[in-house]
């Protein structure tokens, strides 16, 4: 973290939905079929690697670092690049952790790592859209949008 732009930044959504953990775990490790980015690689055992990108406007490699089936998965970003303003948030965590509530499964995604200390509300917009709409859409109704 070099850029004095840079600020840590830890931002948490929660959705709960009527599917049970391994239901919802499945979901989350099909990221091709909703996170909203070009997918290449796999995301579904314990150091598995995987890109994301948008053209060449945005790059991001990730590691999987802990998997727990039906319970815990966090991604590692070893390598990223936003060509716009050259943002780099390697080093961040994407943790998506599992916990039954009855019938139905309460799913917390946490961003940890930095952001430009300007995008503090993009964070948590980027976050609050992927999580409470693209991938709770995913998961309720089987697609993305």
């Amino acid at each position: 973290m070099t850029n004095k732009n840079y600020k840590a930044a830890n931002y948490t959504v929660e959705i709960e939905v009527a599917k049970s953990p391994d239901d919802v775990f499945n979901h989350v490790i099909s990221l091709s079929k909703w996170w909203p980015e070009e997918f290449e690689g796999e995301n579904i055992k314990l150091n598995t690697e995987f890109i994301f990108k948008t053209g060449d406007m945005h790059y991001s490699k990730n590691k999987v670092v802990e998997f727990v089936p039906n319970k815990k998965i966090v991604w590692l970003t070893t390598g990223s690049r936003r060509r716009t303003d050259d943002f780099d948030w390697t080093g961040t965590k994407f943790i998506f952790e599992l916990t039954p509530r009855g019938d139905n499964t309460v799913l917390k995604f946490t961003y940890d790592g930095v952001i430009l200390d300007t995008e503090s509300d993009r964070l948590v917009q980027i976050c609050d859209m992927t999580i409470k709409e693209i991938f709770y859409n995913f998961i309720t109704y089987g697609k993305a949008k």
